[in-house]
């Protein structure tokens, strides 16, 4: 079963043909649902999960229309330098568009504060859309739009990527 919050993210990116979801740890749900939806997933994690490891397996053996990788990454590093070498690491990557690395959002479930900042770097090094849900508690400390979506709120820093970021009120 999936989260209102994350079944919300699914709805609002699923549009995107290209994302890379910033600290899947070990909850592929949402990477999981947009593979199954036709979308290409790169998920980046400091250490990435079992569970997240076992769903980029199953999507690689299964008639998923999309895909999804796993890739050991950090998101602090990512912000800084070379954004795509933890994502432009395989032939025939989904994620290329014949000139290099085209990620279409950036996104994050559960993104704590201290790494809202660099996540949103990322995403305007890699020029995409970026859209995160909050641990709950905590407020945004980048600037974004907050776009209620169902029953959850997922917060838009940058709408400027290819296709941006749907909304129910667009």
């Amino acid at each position: 079963m999936i989260a209102p919050s994350r079944r919300a993210l699914v709805d609002a990116l699923a549009t995107h043909d290209r994302l890379v979801e910033v600290g899947i740890g070990d909850r592929p749900s949402v990477a999981r649902a947009l593979a199954r939806r036709g979308c290409h997933v790169v998920a980046v994690d400091v250490s990435p999960g079992e569970d997240a490891l076992a769903a980029a397996r199953e999507t690689r053996d299964t008639a998923v229309p999309g895909s999804l990788r796993v890739r050991r990454g950090d998101v602090l590093a990512l912000a800084d330098d070379a954004p795509d070498a933890v994502i432009d690491d395989a032939t025939d990557d989904p994620l290329a568009d014949g000139d290099g690395v085209a990620v279409d959002a950036v996104y994050a479930c559960h993104l704590p504060a201290e790494l809202q900042r660099p996540t949103v770097e990322f995403a305007r090094r890699l020029g995409a859309a970026c859209a995160f849900t909050t641990l709950g508690f905590e407020e945004p400390v980048v600037p974004v739009t907050r776009r209620a979506l169902g029953e959850a709120v997922v917060y838009v820093a940058r709408d400027d990527g290819p296709g941006g970021v749907a909304s129910d009120r667009e």
